[in-house]
């Protein structure tokens, strides 16, 4: 009965861990372009005392995406910087019912994301970036690209939390059955 529960839901754990190794490769290419950008804008301003003049708009819209995208992962496995000490504090069952809530407010907050991000790509969608030649639109839709990750991974961690904690409450259950049997 046990890995009935968790292979029912294993399908969405493992779609979940596929879009999150695309993001963390997306994240690391847009890292990785933005450091060579950023290198040859520090390169060319002393060396040559030219910088190109897309590389300041171009690192920046690297920037933008990976904070938005690298947030979203940051949900996934709860590896946000945060306060603990409530973690000490309350029982193994409120702390649930606090990450629970946690989540639930992620969510919320990813929606707003989408919302009012689809708002800006839609208003900017038509004004282009000076030096880049793409879209603003493009920047702002990257609100709505991980607001939209950041919900669906705020569920899917909200989801594997509570089963590894009904998974722990049977076993304790049955540890305590098994304890009973043998007095």
């Amino acid at each position: 009965m046990k890995t009935l529960d968790k292979n029912k839901w294993q399908w969405i754990f493992s779609i979940s861990d596929s879009f999150n190794r695309i993001i963390n490769f997306i994240c690391v290419v847009l890292l990785t372009v933005q450091t060579i950008v950023i290198l040859i804008m520090v390169f060319g301003r002393y060396c040559f005392s030219y910088v190109p003049n897309w590389v300041e708009q171009f690192a920046l819209f690297c920037l933008v995406w990976f904070a938005m995208f690298s947030i979203a992962l940051g949900v996934r496995d709860d590896s946000h910087v945060k306060v603990e000490v409530i973690d000490h504090f309350v029982s193994a069952k409120a702390l649930i019912g606090v990450r629970t809530f946690a989540n639930l407010c992620t969510v919320f907050f990813g929606i707003i994301m989408v919302r009012y991000g689809l708002g800006m790509t839609t208003l900017t969608w038509k004004t282009k970036l000076s030096a880049f030649k793409v879209p603003v639109g493009l920047q702002y839709f990257s609100t709505v690209a991980g607001g939209v990750f950041m919900i669906a991974n705020a569920i899917v961690y909200t989801l594997e939390m509570l089963l590894k904690e009904k998974d722990n409450l049977r076993s304790l259950s049955e540890q305590a059955d098994g304890d009973e049997g043998g007095m």
